[in-house]
């Protein structure tokens, strides 16, 4: 099934290229947003919050970035409007395969996974079942 858009957020320019071909390939989402960091992309969201049909249906989240890591941006969303909880599928998708990374991912109940990079197939798969 299809969905209208999606937020990338993640620095690095090769891996974004690559997954945005694979998540169109795959139908996961015939929009892509990319912000390079969880600024941009909170910013983004908060123009869309009196416009919940313009907001992404999912939402792909890397750890490690400048200005405002994933974790802050994760930070601020669970404190921001419930819409974006309620509305967005928020999947971290990150090069850290650390176990307290994993287990700090608990404390976002809204959280729909922890998908480790390179992103495959069965992950835009996975995502697309849910």
């Amino acid at each position: 099934m299809e969905t209208k858009k999606l937020f990338l957020v993640d620095n690095d320019d090769i891996f974004c290229f690559a997954a945005e071909v694979l998540i169109k390939s795959r139908n996961l989402a015939h929009e892509v947003a990319r912000f390079e960091n969880g600024l941009e992309a909170l910013n983004a969201l908060k123009t869309l919050v009196d416009s919940p049909d313009e907001l992404p249906a999912i939402l792909l989240l890397d750890l490690n970035m400048p200005i405002m890591s994933g974790w802050e941006f994760l930070d601020e969303i669970k404190t921001g409007p419930e819409i974006f909880t309620k509305k967005i599928a928020i999947y971290i998708l990150t090069s850290s395969i650390a176990p307290e990374d994993v287990t700090k991912s608990k404390d976002y109940p809204f959280l729909e996974g922890y998908i480790t990079k390179p992103l495959t197939v069965e992950d835009i798969d996975r995502v697309s079942a849910k």
